[in-house]
């Protein structure tokens, strides 16, 4: 018989309130959460693991070599046609567009000054144009800002060098010396693939040292010389293209002149890799 209260409603007979049904959404929106915390919080050290901490004006890595460094040196010494300045632009371009992310490049110019090893001009990294970026975990706008910085200084400035006036001397071995010790030699350099780049019409001229325009040397002849143990420098395991500015009243320039170019280079560890005509002169 059903017990009663004393108001004589039938009793609960003790019974609980069932609370599994109702916790089991809380228990799932509990797991949600945590799973999304744990995949927000992985995403954020991934991005933060990506982070490369950067120069504000080179763009380049602080706590890391670069990926690659190369050098182009610009022999302005005679004014370039219009022709060959459009054909040189368009080779930079190229160049810059061939550098990996992080990889650096620097510009020099043959000597003007008298100086005895010239300075790089512009030192830049490529910043990456962020295509290769996940939208989720980093920021490829930032990037694509950065690298259009960078390939608009970079232009503006080759142009702008390429119009400086002629000068009367063309110290290209001194160049090559100082690109080799301000640059391939430094420590930080070490085991990063280089690539050099010489805008010339190769006419080393240093009146009371050498100049090609009163003929080219047999490269053994110069090699024994004091002069050669002067201006050398140590270019091992470097690739080097010519971008060889043709002078046609020039009859000193040809095969014979570029095999010069190429022993020289040899000579100091490096390999020329490429010979590119610019004609239009």
């Amino acid at each position: 018989m059903p017990l009663r209260d004393r108001y004589g409603t039938r009793a609960s007979g003790g019974s609980r309130p069932s609370t599994g049904r109702s916790s089991a959404p809380l228990y799932a929106l509990a797991a949600t959460l945590a799973a999304l915390t744990a995949l927000l919080g992985g995403l954020y050290w991934k991005g933060e693991s990506l982070k490369v901490e950067i120069d504000k004006v080179t763009l380049c890595p602080i706590k890391r070599a670069p990926a690659e460094v190369l050098v182009v040196l610009l022999d302005v010494s005679d004014q370039l046609s219009e022709p060959q300045l459009i054909k040189i632009e368009n080779e930079v371009e190229r160049l810059r567009d061939s550098l990996p992310r992080w990889g650096r490049i620097e510009i020099y110019v043959v000597s003007r000054g008298g100086e005895r090893l010239t300075v790089p001009v512009i030192q830049r990294c490529n910043p990456g144009t962020g295509d290769d970026m996940n939208e989720i975990y980093q920021n490829p706008d930032l990037a694509q800002k950065r690298w259009q910085t960078f390939a608009q200084e970079l232009r503006d400035r080759i142009t702008a060098l390429m119009q400086l006036p002629d000068t009367g001397t063309s110290p290209i071995f001194e160049s090559i010396q100082a690109i080799s010790l301000r640059t391939f030699d430094r420590p930080d350099m070490d085991g990063v693939p280089k690539r050099l780049v010489v805008v010339s019409d190769l006419m080393q001229n240093v009146p009371g040292s050498l100049s090609h325009y009163r003929g080219v040397p047999e490269f053994d002849e110069f090699a024994a010389s004091t002069y050669f143990s002067k201006v050398r420098g140590d270019l091992d395991g470097v690739d080097v293209t010519l971008l060889y500015l043709n002078r046609s009243e020039l009859p000193v320039q040809g095969t014979e002149h570029i095999s010069f170019w190429v022993q020289y280079f040899a000579a100091q560890g490096a390999a020329v890799h490429e010979v590119k005509k610019v004609f239009g002169d």
